[in-house]
């Protein structure tokens, strides 16, 4: 990501967000000190549409801006959300097989969608590019100290709280914030555990088709 577009993010994020949490902090002035009691019915309610406009613009801004700098909100990703191999749609071109690290997890972007792909010798692998426990990028963030953990037992570890997926499957093989993650990584480990006190389990991890045509990977992706 460019300088340029991070600060444009950033601006399009700080600006929206406030104004959304102004949104929602006037209704709840509105609902705690409604006033006059000849007027309280009004204030409330429109203490109540102040806080649904605020929450709306919140999931909006989210939705829209979030994607766009690769930031997701920290919630989990439910298994019944995987979609089965039958109902994938299309197959997409992502790359020669000799230009990803063997055994080593890295992020590309199929067409919409953000997929993780692990390649293994002659073959490759594909998962959802985020961890279902909290959407956070299971190939980590390159440049930065977080970066993608080594395949390890056909598995794929979450570099940010150390939830393991089978590679083939996506089935979990280890829950996030494990004893063994958390003595090796202090603060992605047992603290974020108390911050993330709400979200310490997760489910398993949406995986797609892949084929090796003359060289190249190919994934079915939904869209």
């Amino acid at each position: 990501m460019s300088p340029a577009l991070a600060f444009l993010g950033i601006s399009i994020i700080g600006t929206w967000g406030v104004a959304s949490i102004a949104l929602i902090a006037g209704g709840i002035i509105l609902l705690v000190s409604p006033g006059d009691a000849d007027t309280a019915s009004g204030n409330v309610a429109g203490g109540i549409a102040l806080l649904i406009f605020g929450a709306i613009s919140l999931g909006l801004m989210g939705k829209v801006v979030g994607p766009l700098l690769g930031v997701d909100p920290p919630l989990p990703v439910k298994a019944k959300s995987i979609i089965p191999h039958d109902r994938l749609q299309r197959w997409a071109r992502v790359g020669p097989l000799n230009s990803f690290p063997d055994g080593v997890p890295q992020e590309v972007r199929v067409r919409s969608n953000r997929v993780t792909i692990v390649r293994d010798g002659d073959t490759a692998y594909a998962l959802a590019g985020l961890c279902p426990h909290a959407r956070l990028p299971l190939a980590g963030f390159p440049g930065s100290p977080i970066k993608q953990e080594p395949i390890r037992d056909d598995c794929i570890t979450c570099p940010f709280h150390g939830a393991r997926f089978e590679l083939a499957s996506g089935e979990v093989v280890r829950q996030p914030f494990s004893s063994e993650f958390n003595a090796e990584h202090p603060f992605l480990g047992g603290v974020q555990e108390k911050l993330l006190f709400f979200n310490t389990k997760t489910e398993a991890v949406q995986t797609y088709p892949v084929e090796i045509e003359d060289g190249e990977v190919m994934v079915k992706v939904p869209r």
